[in-house]
């Protein structure tokens, strides 16, 4: 199990025990993520979450999607997307499809609408794929006055699909280097985009995306700026070579992955760049999502108005 296959199996874990998931789709995500039965099986209980599954229980996690206890956060749209849908409002978007290291590359790119020359910031989503919540959060840098551009790092697999637990799958068992590769070939594609200011990109990323927000700041001399949202990083003795400055933001009540935010304070210093810890009170992991239960007005109102200030400030 690496890294990032323990990080979504403790996550999904702890979405079962607070009664957000069905145990069939934790052991549906399970298999997905390390590929077979007795792994996920395995990798359950390693994180303290094994159980008496019966072989029914089993073979029904394995046959096809099933329905959680309450609404999966993708599924839904925020009032921003309704109230504001590409091309309208001040930004213009679209899919787009380009030629990766191992596959064709898909994203979603959104622009102000009116021509000029704009920073680009490339936005890396959850671990449920490329939904429509993470395009709404390209269509508002747009209107900030930035391209951005929305990755999905499930395009080796052929794309985000409207099954989450696949795409969640997908991205637990591609190989970590094949998605290091990935976003800096994101990276590099948005700075020589028309219309993007040269010098370099900024790059943000949500839960699994910070983590490779993280990723892309370590491996990436092309990103100039990096706002990881309470990722966790997995090259913490590495973090201090960075080209970017950086703003890693935590919530308080996410004890899981802020735990970490002490260490990475420390080893951003090292890299002689700008950089800042922030940690909200009271908010936890997954805050910003404002169409996921954990979803905190406040801290997340506060957290975009400062992560538009360091990429204005950065890129």
């Amino acid at each position: 199990m690496n890294e990032y296959q323990r990080y979504l199996i403790e996550e999904f874990a702890d979405e079962y025990a607070e009664n957000h998931m069905s145990r069939r789709d934790l052991l549906r995500r399970a298999f997905l993520i390390m590929g077979s039965v007795p792994a996920g099986l395995a990798a359950l209980s390693a994180v303290g979450c094994g159980g008496d599954d019966s072989e029914e229980d089993i073979k029904a996690a394995t046959q096809a999607p099933s329905p959680s206890p309450s609404p999966d956060a993708s599924a839904a749209v925020s009032p921003s997307v309704a109230a504001s849908p590409a091309g309208t409002g001040g930004a213009v978007a679209a899919d787009i499809k380009f030629a990766g290291p191992g596959s064709d590359l898909l994203g979603y790119l959104a622009k102000p609408e009116k021509a000029g020359t704009y920073p680009g910031i490339v936005v890396i989503h959850e671990n449920r794929g490329l939904n429509e919540h993470t395009k709404d959060i390209a269509r508002r840098y747009a209107k900030e006055g930035f391209i951005a551009l929305a990755v999905d790092l499930v395009s080796r697999g052929g794309g985000s699909k409207s099954d989450v637990a696949a795409n969640t799958g997908a991205l637990g068992s591609a190989k970590i280097d094949d998605l290091i590769a990935d976003m800096k070939a994101y990276v590099t594609y948005l700075s020589r985009a028309e219309g993007v200011k040269t010098g370099g990109v900024g790059v943000t990323g949500f839960c699994f995306g910070g983590g490779y927000a993280f990723e892309t700041a370590i491996a990436s001399p092309e990103a100039k700026a990096v706002v990881p949202y309470y990722g966790t990083c997995r090259l913490l003795d590495q973090l201090g070579t960075t080209k970017a400055a950086v703003l890693a933001i935590y919530g308080q009540l996410d004890n899981r992955v802020t735990s970490q935010a002490e260490r990475v304070k420390t080893e951003l210093a090292k890299s002689g760049r700008p950089s800042e810890v922030k940690i909200y009170d009271g908010a936890n992991h997954a805050f910003f999502n404002d169409t996921g239960g954990n979803y905190n007005a406040t801290a997340a109102a506060d957290a975009w108005t400062k992560t538009l200030a360091w990429f204005r400030q950065y890129v």
